[in-house]
């Protein structure tokens, strides 16, 4: 996956994500709003085989969109590892 920035400014950045899907991307949606800076977080994708995801996100004022993205990406890493070793734990 790749990541073109489109817009970065101090409370929102855009940007786009080469081979991502709607899992991934409400994922990210989903775990940015547990972020308590977070004003907005949404994505598009303009067409289902040959869209990329469009992501937009804005912050409250002293929100930082970059760290916003940071920290929901390690919570999911961390989410997606626990899910992991309880699998593997049951499925034995």
């Amino acid at each position: 996956m790749q990541i073109h920035i489109l817009e970065d400014k101090a409370t929102r950045i855009s940007f786009e994500i080469e081979g991502a899907d709607h899992t991934i991307c409400n994922m990210l949606k989903q775990e940015l709003y547990e972020d308590e800076t977070i004003k907005v977080a949404g994505y598009t994708i303009n067409h289902p085989y040959v869209g990329k995801p469009k992501f937009i996100i804005e912050t409250k004022q002293g929100g930082i969109p970059r760290k916003a993205i940071t920290a929901a990406i390690k919570r999911l890493q961390k989410t997606v590892e626990d899910l992991s070793k309880k699998a593997a734990k049951e499925l034995k």
